[in-house]
């Protein structure tokens, strides 16, 4: 983290979000790109060899398209179309805590549609959306619990993906600094002992002595490193398996792979899903 400005040895709440525009300035992630070739590089293939047709290509339904149409989301094994956007969703989720600790009231929850609900890409055309917002940054969201790589949401029913948006987004809460802190401490400050050889999310013990710097990891906020282009939509801290959650009450966790305070809203370029764990 990069040191922020003080008066009189409080930190200025207005520059509370420049450690992470510091980070994530020097952030370059290649775009993968799929190349397909017809044949053996020879003449042009006929029309009904088997010649693989490459997804996304218009006019051509493939047996391996996700979902029941061409774009859709892959439901989890067993769960109905209806289930997926309705509910209900497993036990685990049923009353459990989002990323800022609401609790999930299976019956006070608005429905997709109420709330516009749609995936990144879609979202982006609408206006109220803020660029990198989604539910993987988002203060209600629940991750991934049982590997099938959704969550769920504190105030909307159905399942729900870290890369999906609605319009009730809201920002998580950034943790004060500790007392006896400074902001330019906390990148490299060692943690409370709470933290120091705890296990992450998925099941990684931390150690001390080999940890990586804030700096050499890229670490900003998930929103801004969405929204430059350094994270994918759906990407934080908050459902990445190195995180180490809050575990003192100030609001901070700690990482498995990095050292210093880190908070549920952060993301680097060390991230994992927790569902590739689960």
């Amino acid at each position: 983290m990069v040191g922020k400005q003080h008066k009189d040895g409080e930190a200025v709440n207005a520059d509370m979000w420049s450690r992470r525009h510091y980070l994530v300035a020097a952030v370059g992630i290649a775009a993968l790109s799929g190349c397909t070739s017809g044949g053996d590089g020879g003449g042009t293939p006929e029309a009904d060899e088997e010649t693989p047709t490459p997804a996304g290509d218009s006019g051509t339904d493939t047996s391996e398209s996700n979902g029941e149409d061409d774009g859709e989301e892959e439901l989890p094994e067993g769960v109905s179309r209806d289930e997926f956007e309705n509910g209900p969703v497993p036990e685990a989720y049923m009353t459990a805590t989002s990323l800022a600790n609401e609790t999930r009231e299976p019956d006070s929850l608005q429905s997709k549609a109420d709330v516009l609900f749609a995936e990144y890409d879609e979202a982006t055309e609408n206006d109220a959306h803020q660029p990198g917002s989604c539910c993987g940054n988002c203060s209600e969201f629940i991750p991934d619990k049982n590997g099938d790589t959704f969550g769920a949401c504190a105030k909307v029913d159905g399942y729900i993906d870290g890369a999906d948006w609605c319009t009730i987004w809201e920002e998580l809460p950034e943790p004060s600094v500790p007392e006896g802190m400074s902001e330019s401490e906390l990148a490299t400050a060692e943690v409370p002992s709470q933290y120091r050889t705890a296990e992450s999310k998925g099941g990684e013990a931390r150690n001390p002595d080999d940890l990586f710097a804030q700096e050499d990891v890229n670490l900003t906020e998930s929103v801004e490193a969405i929204a430059d282009g350094a994270a994918q939509p759906g990407q934080s801290c908050g459902n990445c398996a190195e995180f180490i959650p809050d575990k003192n009450g100030d609001g901070w966790g700690a990482c498995a792979k990095v050292e210093g305070y880190i908070a549920v809203e952060d993301w680097c370029s060390t991230y994992e899903h927790i569902s590739e764990v689960l």
